[in-house]
């Protein structure tokens, strides 16, 4: 069984449900309890899902209440890029205010997936 996991999550939470599998993936795999380590990491449009004023019901989507509450209570590291939050226009400020969401640098990134055993990518 692998001992870390890096999955990087790159589209848009807007009209698709890959940052939600993400995150569900990553709170499933440490679930299992095998896992040392469990990164997930947003980068490209990907980033809008960190920030505190993401309103999705505006868009008639099902709130991600329940998925910022398995980002806190799941035992995953998560990040965002630094880059990219930038080109979004958000400030750490305007990040969901959790312990375990932390910025990253590419070269940072980098060495996640070097040093992983499994990555996924959605």
């Amino acid at each position: 069984m692998a001992k870390s996991v890096v999955i990087i999550c790159e589209q848009s939470p807007i009209g698709k449900n890959s940052t939600i599998e993400a995150i569900r993936l990553g709170a499933g795999i440490t679930a299992v309890g095998d896992i040392e380590k469990c990164q997930v990491i947003f980068i490209g449009d990907s980033v809008y899902f960190l920030s505190k004023d993401l309103n999705p019901e505006a868009l008639n989507m099902e709130s991600f209440s329940n998925f910022y509450r398995m980002i806190e209570l799941a035992d995953i590291e998560v990040y965002g890029l630094d880059s990219d939050l930038e080109l979004a226009g958000l400030e750490p400020s305007d990040l969901l205010d959790f312990d375990n969401i932390k910025i990253i640098s590419k070269k940072e990134l980098a060495q996640f997936i070097l040093e992983a055993e499994v990555i996924f990518r959605y």
